[in-house]
C-alpha cells in the first residue's frame, strides 16, 4: 500500500501515525520558543525566497507559508542549539507545513531528527551524513561500477553533488508531489530508505552519466539526474524497490566506515604528533642555532683578542730583545771601564775615609766633653739641693725664734 502512495487528505495525519509525532507537550514547547529571539532569525529569513520559489504557498512575501515555515525553523534552531539552522531544514519542513499545521510540523521535524536519525546531517560534523554517502559510494560501487569507476575518473565525489539530496530529501529539486512519495517510504522504512532513491537515479541515467564529462557531469548530477522521473512518481518508487538495500548490508558498510575513520584519526593524531614533534625539533633547532650564533659570535671576539694578544706579545717580545741589547752593551762597558773608574775614583775615596776618621775622633772628643759636662751638671744639681734644704732649715729656725720673742 505504501508504495502506492498514501490518500493526499490523509497524508499529514498518517505522517504523524507512522512517526509517532502527536506530542501536546512539545507543541506547547513550540509556543513558548517562538516567543523568544534566535540568532539565526536573519538566515532564515534570507532562505524564505529560495525554499520552494515557485509553490504559491510559500511565494508570497511575509504571507502565511513563509511565516509558517520561519515559526518552526526558527523554533527548532532554539530547540536544538547545537544544530540551530542550515537551509536544509526548510526544505525538510516544507513539505510538512503542505500536510499539517505548523506546531504539528515541528513535532514532527523533531522526530525526524531524533527518531529517524537525520539530526546528523546538519550537526557541526555531519557525521550522521558522511556515513550515508559512505555507504551510498559503497552501494554505487557495488550495484552500478561503470558509474562508479567512471565518476571517480572524473574526480568526482559524492559530497560534490549527493549531500543535498539526502539534506533536504530530495525535495531541493523534485515536484513536491514526487517528494510527498519520498517521504511515504521515509516514514516507514527510516532515513535509510533514502539511499534506495539515490541508486535508483544513477541507474536510471546509467549511460547519460558515462557519456559526460566533468563540468558537464557535476551539473547534470546537481540538476538534469531527475529529468525522467518529473511526472512518474511511482516509477521512482517502483526503480528504487528494485534496488537492494538491507539492513545487514548497511551495518557492514557502517562498521567499515568507523574502522576506517578510527583509521584516519588514528593516522591523523600521528600527523599531529609529528607536527608537534616537528614543532619541538623547530624549536630545538632554533635556539641551537640561537646558541650556535652566540658561540661564533664569542669565538670571532676570542680570535679577535688572541690575535691582540699576539701582537701585543710580539711588540713586547721585540722591546725584550731590544732591552737585552742593551743590557748586554751595558755591560760591556761596565767591564770595560770598571777598571778606569776604580783608580780614577781611588784618591778621593781615600780623602774621603780620611776625612771621615778626623770627623770621627772630633765626635769622640765631643762626647768625652758632654759626659763630662754632663757630671758638672749632676754635681751642681745636688750642690742647689743641699743648699735648698739648708736654707728651709735656717727658715724653721727662724720662725721658731720670731714665735719666741713674741712669747716674751
Amino acid at each position: 500500500m505504501i508504495q502506492r502512495g498514501v490518500p493526499s487528505a490523509l497524508r499529514g495525519l498518517i505522517w504523524q501515525l507512522l512517526a509517532k509525532s502527536k506530542d501536546p507537550q512539545l507543541e506547547s514547547t513550540f509556543a513558548e520558543l517562538l516567543k523568544s529571539t534566535s540568532t539565526h532569525e536573519k538566515q532564515i529569513t534570507r532562505d524564505m525566497t529560495r525554499t520552494f520559489p515557485n509553490h504559491e504557498y510559500f511565494t508570497a512575501e511575509g504571507g502565511v507559508g513563509q511565516e509558517a515555515l520561519f515559526n518552526v525553523a526558527k523554533a527548532y534552531s532554539l530547540y536544538d542549539p547545537e544544530v540551530g539552522y542550515c537551509q536544509g531544514i526548510s526544505f525538510i519542513v516544507g513539505p510538512l507545513l503542505l500536510n499539517m499545521p505548523e506546531e504539528e510540523a515541528f513535532c514532527m521535524l523533531v522526530r525526524m531528527m531524533q527518531t529517524y536519525e537525520m539530526r546528523g546531517h546538519y550537526t557541526p560534523d555531519m557525521e550522521k551524513l558522511q556515513l550515508r554517502l559512505y555507504q551510498f559510494e559503497q552501494l554505487m560501487e557495488e550495484t552500478v561500477p561503470m558509474v562508479f569507476k567512471h565518476l571517480r575518473n572524473q574526480g568526482i565525489r559524492s559530497t560534490m553533488y549527493a549531500s543535498q539530496w539526502f539534506m533536504t530529501v530530495f525535495a531541493y529539486k523534485f515536484p513536491l508531489e514526487l517528494v510527498f512519495r519520498v517521504y511515504d517510504i521515509l516514514f516507514v522504512e527510516g532515513a535509510d530508505a533514502l539511499l534506495r532513491f539515490a541508486i535508483a537515479l544513477l541507474k536510471m541515467n546509467h549511460d547519460r552519466i558515462l557519456s559526460l564529462d566533468f563540468e558537464v557531469l557535476i551539473e547534470f548530477l546537481k540538476h538534469g539526474l531527475f529529468e525522467p522521473y518529473m511526472n512518474d512518481a511511482g516509477l521512482f518508487i517502483r526503480d528504487a524497490y528494485e534496488v537492494k538495500v538491507t539492513p545487514k548490508k548497511l551495518q557492514q558498510y557502517a562498521q567499515k566506515y568507523q574502522a576506517l575513520l578510527q583509521k584516519q584519526q588514528a593516522e591523523l593524531a600521528a600527523e599531529e604528533n609529528l607536527r608537534e614533534s616537528n614543532r619541538l625539533l623547530s624549536t630545538q633547532v632554533r635556539t641551537l642555532e640561537g646558541s650556535l650564533h652566540q658561540l661564533n659570535k664569542e669565538h670571532v671576539d676570542l680570535a679577535k683578542e688572541l690575535i691582540t694578544r699576539k701582537m701585543e706579545m710580539a711588540q713586547l717580545s721585540d722591546r725584550n730583545d731590544v732591552l737585552e741589547q742593551k743590557v748586554s752593551d751595558l755591560t760591556k762597558i761596565v767591564d770595560s771601564q770598571g777598571k778606569e773608574v776604580e783608580e780614577q775614583y781611588k784618591g778621593e775615596i781615600e780623602d774621603v775615609l780620611r776625612k771621615n776618621m778626623e770627623i770621627q775622633k772630633k765626635n769622640e772628643q765631643l762626647e768625652d766633653q758632654l759626659a763630662y759636662m754632663e757630671s758638672l751638671l749632676v754635681e751642681t744639681k745636688m750642690k742647689y739641693a743641699e743648699s735648698e734644704i739648708e736654707r728651709d732649715s735656717l727658715s724653721r729656725k727662724l720662725s721658731d725664734m720670731r714665735k719666741a720673742l713674741v712669747a716674751m
